[in-house]
């Protein structure tokens, strides 16, 4: 998956830069050539001539940068090529690596005149460990690649108010993804990073997250290089250069675009993403950093119809969002020509937009339906050869004049039975269907004690204090439902919700960022007095989470301005982990085991001491004064018959004293 980036580079040039994900395995293991400049003190990548179909970066579409402010057309059907005429270029082959691809794509407005210049240079280049720049791409735009280069666009693309036609696309090696391999691998040296940038014995590397430089230099002359050999190079002197950068991450990079068919009708859903969700979090922590901040979103939809292999712009819509940033916008096309389409395409911009100084996020996203006859003129009807009428039913009961049952029935329904047979009885019958919904119930503590609960039916139910909650999420819909427990005067009680009128939300790691879904708030089905909420989580997020391999799941309480704080953490697992789940909860219940045990140690020793002392009391008050010494004894005999069976003392006994 790739993450396009838009840089403004000239009135005529607008650059997507499309960022390929860390750990991508979209990659080539063609070999490089790597060319040591000695003029500029640079090094420089592209692929051999049969790399063209993957690359399109190669030796015969290439210009290299040589003194003087020119550049040098390497074509690569000059014998010798200038590679080997030029003794202070030095050309080396890079092979035997698997390496991840970024795509550049230089955007062209309609209109431009290409002839205006004898050739444009379109260069991509990123800076080695010592500043020094490492060119990626050189693209020598020319009378004789423009052929090879350029391609126009079936879909226009369409960006402040301006439509950019045509376009030359341009394959380089992913700066993320090879610096990244560079700074975790053991081995430096064998990464392809280090071969790219040489240093005697020894290698280089690039600056991590260094802006990648783009830029399009114009060159208005033409001059040959003539040679003692007898051959004539192409050379291009540079007349107007033009430069912009482009961030290898920034705190947009949640910000997506979301377009499909929505499942609740015939219509479109589609809205600004951000980290999977609504961005309206996204545009409050915005417009909160500056009070003249008004982030606003611009949407834009281009329709097209499939004629054959032609695609035909049907329709297009335009419009600013201001408000209502948590649900999905809604659309439905109108196809001139869907009983004869044989797709439909839809190519989405949103456009994340400041309204004080302009500043602009762009995400693209497109969608290809296959069967667009419903989207046509006319709504798809079904003709009856019977035209529908209204029926009225009746239930009639027709009985005897006399019937023994009556003599049976309750006096309140007597009167309805000893109607005549004529009679006609209107009953309204009500039916009520049930959707089964099946509940994942856990009860959680926020403080970090456990415990267990007797339910009504004198079932005792865990209690997972923070962090040890683990439960199965299936690949389908589920219902979470989650009872919050507080620790107060030495036990659990029910967490009461209602106290900060939050929204509480289920927060899910995924490799795309955050999945963020609110409880139900649905008086009818949770219980946020009694510590009682629930979470659905649809199908097509559950299929989000099981793609990742980070199990966390977090509760967490959005505060009205905003702030999201944690209540909550534990992991969840899938069905076929159902032995995770059951360790957890015998962990928690040997636990409690454990306590019950010691407390009841406790409480048995401090019996024995209350009654210890009872003992000697008893026995003291005894020698205080003289009885005879088998009084004593029967007093201690009596007092070891406590000690042995719980009895109470014998309150002859305890009088004892003053009967003596």
């Amino acid at each position: 998956m790739r993450e396009s980036r838009f840089v403004n580079l000239t009135s005529y040039c607008i650059v997507e830069y499309m960022l390929q994900d860390l750990g991508s395995t979209d990659i080539i293991s063609d070999d490089f050539i790597l060319i040591q400049n000695d003029y500029l003190d640079v090094h420089q990548i592209f692929n051999p001539d049969g790399s063209f179909n993957k690359t399109r970066n190669i030796q015969d579409v290439t210009a290299l940068p040589i003194d003087g402010g020119r550049y040098v057309y390497l074509d690569s059907e000059k014998i010798p090529d200038y590679i080997d005429y030029d003794d202070k270029i030095t050309a080396s082959t890079i092979s035997g690596f698997n390496v991840t691809l970024d795509k550049v794509r230089f955007h062209f407005i309609a209109g431009f005149d290409f002839n205006d210049f004898r050739a444009l240079v379109l260069s991509i280049k990123n800076k080695e460990n010592d500043t020094k720049l490492n060119v990626f791409s050189s693209i020598l735009f020319n009378q004789d690649t423009s052929g090879t280069l350029l391609t126009f666009n079936p879909k226009p693309l369409y960006i402040t108010n301006a439509m950019y036609d045509r376009y030359i696309d341009v394959y380089v090696p992913s700066i993320k993804n090879i610096n990244e391999e560079f700074n975790t691998s053991p081995s430096q040296a064998t990464t392809f990073a280090a071969a790219i940038t040489p240093k005697s014995s020894s290698y280089i590397g690039f600056i991590t997250n260094s802006p990648i430089i783009v830029s399009i230099d114009e060159c208005e002359i033409q001059e040959n290089i003539d040679t003692p050999i007898g051959v004539t190079y192409e050379s291009y002197q540079i007349s107007n250069h033009f430069e912009t950068s482009v961030s290898q991450s920034n705190e947009f990079d949640g910000v997506g675009a979301y377009i499909d068919e929505s499942s609740n009708g015939d219509y479109l859903e589609f809205f600004l993403t951000f980290n999977g969700g609504f961005p309206e979090d996204l545009i409050s922590i915005l417009n909160r950093r500056n009070p003249a901040n008004d982030y606003i979103i611009a949407h834009e939809l281009t329709i097209y119809e499939q004629i054959g292999s032609s695609f035909i712009e049907s329709s297009r819509l335009a419009f600013f969002q201001d408000n209502n940033f948590d649900e999905a916008n809604l659309y439905r096309p109108v196809l001139k020509n869907a009983n004869n389409a044989v797709s439909m395409s839809i190519d989405y911009i949103a456009r994340l937009v400041n309204r004080l100084n302009g500043d602009q996020v762009i995400r693209e996203a497109s969608l290809i339906v296959n069967s667009p006859k419903k989207y046509g003129l006319q709504l798809l009807k079904l003709e009856l050869r019977d035209k529908p009428q209204s029926q009225i039913v009746y239930n009639k009961i027709y009985k005897k004049n006399f019937e023994a049952t009556e003599l049976f029935i309750d006096p309140s329904q007597s009167s309805v039975a000893s109607s005549s047979v004529n009679d006609t009885v209107t009953q309204v019958i009500t039916k009520t269907e049930y959707v089964p919904l099946f509940f994942n119930s856990s009860k959680i503590s926020i403080s970090n004690r456990g415990g267990l609960v007797t339910e009504t039916d004198n079932m005792e139910t865990v209690i997972f204090p923070n962090g040890d909650l683990r439960f199965i999420l299936s690949p389908f819909d589920n219902y979470l439902k989650f009872q919050l427990y507080t620790y107060q005067s030495d036990k659990s009680v029910p967490l009461d919700l209602n106290i900060n009128a939050s929204v509480y939300r289920a927060v899910f790691e995924t490799p795309s960022g955050k999945i963020k879904i609110d409880n139900l708030n649905d008086a009818t089905k949770e219980n946020l007095s009694n510590g009682e909420i629930i979470f659905n989580i649809p199908e097509s997020s559950s299929t989000a989470i099981f793609e990742s391999q980070n199990n966390s799941f977090y509760i967490t309480s959005v505060a009205k301005d905003g702030t999201e704080t944690m209540i909550y953490n534990g992991e969840w697992r899938n069905p076929s982990q159902q032995s995770d789940v059951n360790a957890a909860i015998a962990v928690i219940k040997a636990e409690q085991d454990a306590l019950i045990q010691t407390t009841l140690t406790e409480i048995n020793d401090s019996i024995k001491t209350e009654i210890t002392k009872a003992e000697r009391d008893i026995v003291n008050s005894y020698v205080d004064i003289d009885v005879p010494g088998l009084v004593k004894k029967k007093v201690r005999k009596a007092i070891s018959a406590v000690n042995k069976f719980g009895m109470k003392y014998p309150t002859s006994i305890k009088s004892s004293k003053k009967d003596a």
